[in-house]
């Protein structure tokens, strides 16, 4: 029986190997990362839809809202849910900006959507005084509601402050290669969006 010897790897077949196996794991890493974020994303939407059935088992009850007062007027929300479409399309438009390698047009875009998501924040923390306490049950309900709500959306505006900071001190930072920071918090975002939308309309639209 004869034996071959295996021949010894060249160095350029090293680093080859090696290119490869970190381009593996990367793509692990990335994979694992966008699942953490979904798995993430749908246990936040479960609470969200839990305050919502609360809200509406609570609506039953004769102290629901007292005598004399009315829901909350829904022009100003309007306004903030409209900013923050705004914000979500000016986020998307950074993502793919960055992916092209647009560095420029993320970092405007991004700008954008951050300056928006601070607006909707603004005019939604005025929101938790637009119902005084003697109204009735409606009053703690749509403030817990109101409250975490934007307890979420700052948190996750907070990464997109980091994101700018970060891309403004190293501007080819981001790029089509590296972007999953990026990427991340507009998944969050969009989650912000959707999660306002369903109280948006439970909270001002559904009497």
């Amino acid at each position: 029986m004869q034996y071959t010897t295996r021949k010894p790897l060249t160095a350029e077949e090293k680093r080859e190997r090696e290119r490869q196996r970190q381009e593996r794991e990367a793509a692990l890493r990335l994979k694992n990362n966008k699942l953490g974020v979904t798995i993430f994303q749908g246990s936040w939407i479960m609470v969200f839809v839990a305050l919502i059935i609360v809200n509406w088992q609570m609506r039953y009850s004769p102290e629901w809202l007292k005598p004399g007062y009315s829901t909350p007027d829904a022009t100003l929300p309007s306004v903030a849910t409209a900013l923050l479409l705004a914000s979500a399309w000016s986020a998307r438009s950074a993502l793919r900006a960055v992916k092209a390698d647009q560095v420029a047009q993320f970092l405007s875009q991004w700008r954008t959507a951050t300056v928006l998501g601070g607006a909707f924040f603004l005019i939604m923390l005025s929101q938790l005084f637009a119902l005084p306490p003697e109204a009735g049950q409606i009053t703690s309900v749509f403030r817990v509601m109101i409250g975490y709500h934007a307890a979420h959306a700052i948190a996750i505006a907070f990464m997109m402050v980091q994101v700018m900071r970060y891309a403004q001190a190293r501007p080819k930072h981001y790029n089509a290669n590296n972007h999953w920071a990026v990427e991340a918090t507009v998944r969050l975002w969009y989650f912000v969006v959707v999660a306002w939308i369903m109280f948006y309309v439970v909270l001002y639209w559904i009497p």
